[in-house]
């Protein structure tokens, strides 16, 4: 299977998401609370498998060019992944990378079974998914949300 390649654009929105204090680099404590962030839940020890899968030296965080491997890891199995894409594809209606709450409440609108108050929901989904709270949701907050959130 030929891998999408990660565009910059996207590869950029998820280190800024992983790298929680900003000192360019990604560490074991980060990965972990990124994941709590999105609901999940992850061990200490899963958590120091990966950046030990991502890194080429031994120290402590991973930079932002070993983040490359460290994405591809947290995202996982291609094809599930896929599907993943396609999904946040078909909500990005503007197709700039990002879901808006008026993207959202346009796909919800267009659905059935949303009943109650379609703004509110638009709303909801939007704040679960957006983890760094700046209005829109990024495909990396979109596959970290989808993936690693306990049902």
């Amino acid at each position: 299977a030929i891998m999408e390649v990660v565009k910059e654009s996207e590869l950029e929105e998820a280190f800024k998401l992983f790298d929680q204090d900003k000192d360019g680099l990604v560490t074991t404590e980060e990965l972990k609370m990124l994941i709590e962030k999105v609901g999940g839940c992850m061990s200490e020890g899963e958590a120091r498998g990966m950046i030990r899968q991502a890194k080429k030296d031994r120290n402590g965080g991973i930079d932002y060019s070993e983040f490359r491997k460290l994405w591809a890891i947290v995202r996982g199995e291609e094809e599930d992944e896929l599907e993943i894409r396609e999904e946040f594809r078909r909500l990005d209606l503007d197709k700039n990378g990002f879901i808006t709450k008026e993207e959202m409440l346009a796909v919800i609108s267009g659905c059935d079974y949303f009943v109650s108050d379609k703004l509110v929901e638009a709303q909801k989904c939007i704040a679960d998914l957006d983890v760094d709270q700046d209005g829109q949701v990024s495909y990396p907050e979109f596959i970290l949300v989808w993936k690693y959130r306990k049902q």
